[in-house]
C-alpha cells in the first residue's frame, strides 16, 4: 500500500479550516476574464479562489453587489502562505512558552512581595507547621519540596526579599514584552528574544554542572532550539542574506506570481 503523503500546504489548510477562507469578488456584479486568479463564472455559478489554501469553493452569483468589478490586484492584501506562514506558528508556539514565563513569574513575584510585607507573622506560622510536622520538634524534621523552598525564604531580610521581586517582575516584563511581539511577528521581538534565551544559556549549562535533573534539560533544549530556529531560520544580524532575503523569499512563495503559476488557465 503507497505511503501517505502529508499536503505541502497543510498550514494554510488548517488555518483556513479555523478562520475560513480568504475569497475576493464575493461582492462584484460582473467577472470578467482577467480576474481568473481570484474567481471564475460558470454555469450560472461562481467558483472563488481562497488566497491562503488555494482551494475553489462554489458559490452563487450574489444577487445584491455592492461593487461594480472584482477588487484589483493591488488592492488587495495577500495573506500569509507558505514558509512565511509556518513561521508565524513557530513565532506563536514561542510566545506561548514566554506566556507560561510571565505566568509563573508573576506568582513568584507576588510570592516575594508577600513575603517581604509579612515576614514576621509568616515565620511564625510557618515553624508552628513543622513543629505540627515533626512532633513538636521543628527541628528533627528535614523540610524538603515546597516547605523547603519556603524555610530558605526566611533566610533572607525583607529588603531582600524586596530586591529579589523586583528584578523578578522586570524580567516578567521582559518576557511580556517578547511575548507580545513575537505573537504578532515583529521583527525587533525576535531580535529581543534571540538575546535574552542566549544570554540564559551558559547560566543554564552551569546549573546542569551543579546538578542534573529532567527540568534543567528540557529548559535547555527548549531554548537552544528557540536560539537556533531565530537566528537562521528567521536570518538574523544579516546571516543568509537577512530579513532581504527573507522577504524576497516570501515574496517568491506566496506573492501573485506564485499564484499565477500555481494556476491553471481557464477553458476557453
Amino acid at each position: 500500500m503507497p505511503r501517505r503523503q502529508r499536503p505541502t500546504n497543510r498550514y494554510e489548510l488548517f488555518t483556513c479550516a479555523w478562520k475560513g477562507h480568504i475569497l475576493v469578488g464575493t461582492d462584484a456584479r460582473q467577472v470578467t476574464p482577467d480576474d481568473h486568479l481570484v474567481v471564475r463564472e460558470e454555469g450560472g455559478v461562481r467558483w472563488y479562489r481562497c488566497l491562503r489554501c488555494a482551494d475553489w469553493v462554489l458559490r452563487e452569483i450574489p444577487q445584491n453587489s455592492t461593487r461594480e468589478s472584482v477588487t484589483r490586484r493591488d488592492e488587495i492584501e495577500l495573506p500569509l502562505r507558505g514558509r512565511a506562514l509556518r513561521d508565524r506558528y513557530v513565532l506563536r508556539l514561542i510566545a506561548v512558552d514566554r506566556a507560561i514565563h510571565v505566568f509563573v513569574l508573576t506568582l513568584l513575584a507576588v510570592v516575594l512581595f508577600t513575603f517581604a510585607q509579612h515576614n514576621h507573622t509568616l515565620h511564625r506560622d510557618y515553624v508552628n507547621i513543622m513543629s505540627d510536622l515533626s512532633g513538636g520538634d521543628p527541628g528533627s524534621s528535614q523540610a524538603r519540596g515546597i516547605l523547603g523552598y519556603l524555610g530558605r525564604a526566611f533566610k533572607y531580610s525583607p529588603a531582600h526579599l524586596i530586591n529579589l521581586a523586583l528584578v523578578v517582575t522586570a524580567y516578567a516584563a521582559l518576557e511580556a514584552t517578547e511575548m507580545v511581539g513575537l505573537w504578532f511577528a515583529k521583527r525587533w521581538a525576535e531580535y529581543l528574544t534571540f538575546i535574552a534565551t542566549t544570554a540564559l544559556v551558559p547560566f543554564e549549562i552551569y546549573e546542569l554542572t551543579l546538578k542534573v535533573s529532567v527540568f534543567k534539560i528540557v529548559t535547555l533544549v527548549i531554548n537552544l532550539a528557540v536560539v537556533i530556529y531565530l537566528l537562521f531560520a528567521k536570518r538574523l544580524f544579516g546571516l543568509r542574506g537577512g530579513n532581504r532575503a527573507a522577504m524576497e523569499q516570501r515574496d517568491a512563495l506566496g506573492g501573485w506570481a506564485a499564484i499565477e503559476k500555481a494556476t491553471a488557465q481557464p477553458l476557453s
